[in-house]
């Protein structure tokens, strides 16, 4: 027996066994008589809860007064004359409730191991916990939670720090050693508050502390806290791993960029000479006094004009390949040339589909453009030029499929806009046509690069790939399609309002 000088009673100095066991007892009896009471008081058994109440309300009495005995241990600073520095920890417990614990709002729900060498406190915290929603497994030993660790995953580890043979600081120092099982996050539980046992544990990488017997409620806002911050760790990763990936498939695109715009340089050259060549030869043979050559002889006529159709057929597939060759640069859509802007979104929709009017004339085509959708800035902070090539395929595609033969019809190109909190603000453009539409088999490859209905419309298949890969690699957007033949087709494109807040 030791006298505390502040303390009217008299403190016990007792070995750390002695106090572990004495809390775990209280720990069981603190933590059956809520459960019990939770049970009665769902089939409103009164007179039972009221017990019970009393039962834990005595049992923390007595923990209260343990924990002002228990000052006076074998560590303390009492010990060594120096009572001045006595300082009674208040640990905050459970106080007793006899309604039914309701869960919390937004429950996070993950698979647990509990770790603890007592069976009674192992029933007490499976129990809780799965009524709460979570997926419990036991574990009597260190050893054994180390083996279930390698086996199987878990979102998270309850540890005992007592226990025999492993106990829990080893268990913890083995688990952070590990490569695997560093990431997951792990509570320690013990009957022993001392502030250097939860400052060892911390520092060897648990990441919270909770004190035996537990407080139910601050049991289950430190499990759903810890849980959240690894959901978050996992989401900041899963981003992180994203954004390397991303600007991987830029650098590709870039690298593409390059290796197209060096070869259509290497095959325009000779094309040109080659159309250059074929011109001069067909304006040679057209000269009237290369004609008077070949008059009156029919089978020389004949050879001439084969030859001219020829050059006229040649000059046409080069100008073809020509055209081939620039929309293989346009595919690759991270072109070093382009450059963001902030531009008004609407004003650029406007001139780009005032440079189609005049073949919307021709085509008998309906343009309506309907920005009202669009209720905070209109401002657009991207890339001008690829949203004007973007429009510009998108009406071409409508004049050469949704309305062939220039019979006409209506297209509606509409942009609202969408700024939810903590999420970046978004531009959502539909373009609309009443005309075709495109068959089940077939819109599943509409963004497919050369695919294409209609070669002998002039097709190339690289229309709308060229959309799909500057909308989702440059615009950080996405574009889907929705159709019903005969009753036309419905594009919609999401972009971010600002490409910058995508980085």
């Amino acid at each position: 027996m030791a006298d505390c000088e502040n303390l009217t009673g008299t403190c016990l100095a007792i070995t750390s066994q002695t106090r572990h066991d004495l809390l775990n007892w209280l720990n069981q009896i603190i933590g059956y008589s809520e459960m019990l009471a939770e049970e009665a008081d769902s089939s409103s058994q009164e007179r039972l809860v009221s017990d019970l109440g009393k039962i834990n309300s005595a049992a923390q009495q007595i923990l209260e007064r343990l924990e002002i005995l228990f000052c006076c241990t074998n560590d303390n600073p009492l010990q060594n004359g120096d009572k001045g520095s006595l300082e009674i920890k208040q640990i905050p417990r459970t106080g007793f409730n006899k309604n039914k614990t309701a869960l919390p709002e937004r429950v996070v729900v993950g698979r647990i191991l509990v770790v603890d060498d007592n069976p009674a406190n192992q029933e007490i915290l499976s129990r809780r916990l799965a009524y709460q929603g979570y997926q419990i497994v036991l574990a009597d030993c260190g050893m054994q939670a180390l083996e279930k660790l390698c086996q199987d995953s878990f979102d998270l580890v309850l540890l005992d720090v007592m226990m025999p043979d492993m106990d829990g600081y080893e268990v913890l120092q083995r688990m952070k050693a590990d490569p695997e099982l560093v990431k997951v996050p792990v509570i320690m539980i013990s009957a022993c508050a001392d502030i250097d046992h939860v400052i060892n544990c911390i520092e060897t990488g648990a990441e919270d502390y909770l004190p035996k017997p537990f407080n139910s409620t601050l049991l289950k806002a430190r499990i759903s806290a810890t849980l959240e911050k690894k959901r978050l760790r996992e989401h900041e990763l899963s981003y992180i791993s994203q954004a390397i990936q991303a600007e991987a498939a830029l650098e590709r695109h870039r690298a593409l960029t390059q290796a197209v715009a060096g070869v259509a340089h290497e095959i325009n050259t000779p094309l040109g000479i080659v159309k250059t060549a074929l011109s001069i030869i067909k304006n040679r043979l057209s000269l009237p006094k290369i004609q008077a050559l070949f008059q009156g002889d029919s089978e020389n006529e004949e050879l001439l004009q084969d030859v001219l159709e020829s050059s006229g057929l040649m000059i046409k597939n080069v100008d073809t390949a020509h055209r081939l060759i620039e929309n293989f640069k346009k595919i690759a859509v991270d072109q070093i040339i382009e450059h963001q802007e902030t531009v008004n979104l609407p004003a650029l929709l406007k001139d780009a589909i005032d440079l189609f009017k005049i073949s919307a004339r021709q085509a008998k085509l309906e343009i309506q453009l309907d920005v009202s959708g669009i209720r905070h800035e209109q401002e657009w902070h991207g890339y001008p030029g690829y949203m004007t090539q973007i429009m510009m395929n998108f009406l071409q595609n409508i004049e050469r499929y949704a309305y062939p033969d220039g019979n006409g019809g209506k297209i509606e190109i509409a942009v609202t806009d969408q700024e939810e909190p903590n999420k970046a603000a978004q531009f959502i453009m539909t373009v609309r046509d009443y005309g075709a539409g495109i068959s089940p088999e077939n819109i599943g490859r509409i963004f497919d690069a050369f695919f294409t209905t209609g070669r002998g419309k002039g097709g190339t298949g690289l229309g709308l790939a060229i959309v799909s890969n500057m909308v989702t690699i440059a615009m950080q957007g996405t574009v889907s399609v929705k159709s019903e033949p005969g009753y036309g087709t419905h594009f919609t494109i999401c972009f971010p309002k600002n490409l910058n807040n995508c980085v």
